[in-house]
């Protein structure tokens, strides 16, 4: 357990995050990712009746500094000696999920900072900030992502403009197919956005995989595996599935 301290005479609360409490549920166009705190607090009077929770949920990296994924803050109960247990929950994107997943090697670890406040009590309200190492193992962590099912999926940005006619049409093709998908009508969205594809294909110029002419001449930028230079290469990119 870790530690807030506050001023003498209120005394230290003891923090954890309890085993197995991490789950991660679909939401409206996210995920939520929950976790469950344990708090002691301890008998003490003139503290006030309200203690307010604020943390940061963070990814470590073995290079460079953690990586932040997101803020929650809860209210509970100042009941002089006893436990109180809240949950806290994070909103993640589908990238967030998955460069957990790509950075992860074996048990996921993350690691949550804790800061108190006690908004009622005569002196200075905050306390020493503590954090929780959260170890996850790697078997409860993949049983998680398995069951947010088809929410969680890959991204991909076409570096497309949108705001000429063809480019128009492609983007409206990929509207279509995210309207289909959110009716389960998975074939005809596949459809679209094979058209799509096909109509940035024919007006881009670009080289693509697959057959290609040998004695077509091919520019720098081209062999260097990048785009060629397009006169429209810094308009706006269109929507991304």
């Amino acid at each position: 357990m870790n530690a807030l301290r506050f001023d003498a005479g209120v005394g230290t609360f003891a923090v954890n995050v309890r085993e197995n409490s991490l789950w991660v549920h679909k939401a409206m166009g996210t995920h939520s990712l929950e976790l469950q705190l344990e708090v002691h607090i301890p008998q003490s009077e003139g503290a006030g009746r309200l203690l307010v929770l604020e943390t940061d949920l963070f990814a470590p990296r073995d290079a460079g500094p953690r990586a932040w994924l997101g803020a929650a803050a809860q209210s509970i109960a100042f009941t002089p000696g006893g436990v109180e247990r809240p949950t806290l929950r994070f909103l993640l994107t589908g990238a967030q999920l998955l460069a957990l997943e790509e950075s992860r090697t074996g048990d996921l670890r993350l690691e949550l900072d804790v800061r108190a406040v006690l908004p009622q009590m005569d002196g200075y309200p905050g306390a020493s900030q503590a954090t929780e190492h959260i170890s996850i193992a790697e078997s409860r962590w993949r049983q998680q992502l398995a069951g947010l099912g088809r929410s969680l999926g890959v991204e991909m940005t076409i570096p497309f403009p949108s705001d000429d006619e063809p480019g128009r049409a492609a983007a409206d093709f990929l509207r279509e197919a995210r309207r289909l998908l959110g009716g389960n009508e998975i074939d005809p969205a596949m459809l679209m956005v094979r058209k799509a594809l096909e109509t940035i294909k024919n007006i881009s110029g670009w080289n693509w995989p697959g057959k290609k002419d040998k004695g077509q001449a091919r520019s720098p930028q081209t062999s260097a595996g990048l785009w060629p230079e397009r006169p429209w290469k810094t308009r706006p990119a269109a929507p991304c599935m």
